[in-house]
């Protein structure tokens, strides 16, 4: 039998046509041996193998996430990280681009490949056991159960009325009841043995989504300077790639960024445009972090922001001076000659521009003046005019196709999840020489099963008259 048994019970076997019926579909059975011809299973149904691939897989994502990815913040990011020597290995392994890399496409195809064969081998076809009814049990087979009482019935007339009882009770219960004559089953939670099919089919719908993202899906980063557009030819997807990339750009018509009361960032905003090749725009919006603007299935987030260069005329010629990050500032540095160096500095707004000098014997840098923008200044002969700080925003963008296959399978999962909590009980009754018989099984919740039974045996003693049996006849227990 027997896993409805409880350990202490497992000495004690029911008759061989019970435990047939309960642990043994009727096709597994041939001559009163078990039949093995169905359990040649596939090395790829392998549950070692699962929980092999599984850890493999969560080991590939904590190395993602542990690395920079080139999809999220470009090749520049993994160098700044670990250096050049080591990023150039991280690049020429994969690992900087892991989820685009053959090693994960095969992983994913492999594991959902043992997904499939232990799906279709070892736990759908144990749907087939829900169609298998559970017979009626004998007094006998009763008291061998994990939980079991036996009441005396002090009047036989009351039989027929106590099955009618225990009937609605445990119908009111929940119980899926079903009464022979002096016999009665009852069974609880069926659904809840949907639980592993439910699951393994939530599994599978996610490594389809998972599939369609790594076949067909792309992701990429890259500053863009205002007015300047954004492609895709540099976008990141797998080697075995079957997907294609969109013909139009996105164009920076504007970016800002939000400032706290003390200078930190506080958000950034760009406006983009949609353009085909032709410049005609498709479609507009502003996004700013965690607020991205979709089209034709393709996201586009606002993944950092800055101040790339400053444009500054010289006595009518302009140049463009690339600035570096310092902290909350920008800062370019335009040589003057062997000794002095001519130091341009900007806060994150871009309203104006600091100019410092610096000379070899000086300890520290001198400002010289301050220049509004659109303003000018005189640095001896030459006419200095701050004209604009140009911004450079970090877009981000991926399409994933497989998402809303993803985010089905994780409902699917929840749901095979919440089945598994459902306790799976039955609950077996039989009136025999004016003795009631009374006992059941829970897979799951034993002890709530327990009381729920210790409840239903009060309700029965206050309603009939019932004395519960401390100890059987000793030539009874010898015939049991």
């Amino acid at each position: 039998m027997v896993a409805l048994l409880s350990e202490d019970d497992k000495s004690k076997e029911v008759e061989p046509e019970v435990v047939a019926s309960l642990a043994v579909p009727p096709n597994k059975v041939k001559d009163g041996k078990r039949d093995n011809t169905k359990d040649q299973l596939s090395p790829f149904a392998s549950v070692k193998l699962s929980v092999f691939l599984m850890c493999l897989m969560a080991l590939t994502i904590l190395i993602g996430a542990g690395v920079p990815q080139e999809s999220q913040g470009g090749q520049e990011k993994v160098f700044e990280v670990f250096g050049n020597q080591v990023a150039e290995w991280l690049v020429r392994l994969g690992i900087s681009d892991i989820y685009h890399s053959p090693w994960f496409l095969a992983l994913t195809a492999t594991l959902t490949l043992n997904m499939i064969v232990v799906s279709f081998q070892r736990v759908f076809p144990k749907l087939k056991l829900l169609k298998n009814s559970l017979p009626f049990f004998r007094g006998q087979d009763i008291l061998k159960l994990p939980v079991h009482y036996c009441l005396n019935l002090a009047k036989a007339e009351e039989q027929t009325a106590l099955i009618a009882d225990l009937s609605v009770r445990l119908t009111k219960m929940g119980y899926k009841v079903k009464a022979e004559g002096s016999k009665l089953k009852g069974e609880y939670g069926l659904v809840g043995r949907l639980a592993p099919s439910v699951t393994h089919v939530g599994l599978l719908t996610l490594l389809l989504g998972i599939t369609i993202t790594s076949w067909t899906g792309f992701t990429g980063f890259q500053p863009v300077l205002l007015d300047e557009k954004l492609n895709f030819s540099d976008s990141q997807h797998s080697k075995l790639w079957i997907g294609s990339l969109p013909k139009w750009q996105v164009r920076v018509d504007g970016t800002r960024r939000e400032n706290y009361p003390g200078g930190q960032a506080k958000q950034w905003f760009s406006n983009l445009s949609v353009v085909d090749d032709k410049g005609k725009v498709l479609h507009q919006g502003e996004i700013s972090v965690n607020n991205p603007l979709t089209y034709e299935n393709v996201d586009i987030y606002q993944s950092s922001w800055g101040l790339a260069k400053v444009a500054v005329s010289f006595n009518g010629h302009q140049r463009q001076l690339d600035l570096r990050p310092m902290g909350e500032k920008y800062a370019c540095f335009l040589p003057l000659d062997q000794d002095t160096v001519l130091i341009m500095s900007l806060a994150s707004e871009g309203k104006s521009l600091r100019v410092f000098a610096k000379r070899r014997e000086w300890q520290a840098p001198k400002l010289i003046s301050e220049i509004q923008s659109g303003k000018s200044i005189k640095l001896g002969d030459v006419d200095v005019v701050f004209e604009k700080a140009i911004p450079v925003t970090g877009l981000q963008y991926k399409r994933d196709p497989g998402l809303p296959i993803t985010y089905l399978a994780f409902g699917i999962i929840m749901i095979g999840v919440l089945l598994a909590a459902v306790p799976h009980r039955h609950v077996w009754v039989a009136v025999e020489d004016n003795r009631l018989y009374m006992g059941g099984t829970s897979r799951k919740a034993k002890v709530g099963f327990e009381r729920s039974m210790d409840n239903l045996v009060e309700k029965l003693k206050a309603s009939f008259t019932l004395q519960e049996q401390a100890q059987l006849d000793q030539g009874e227990q010898a015939h049991v």
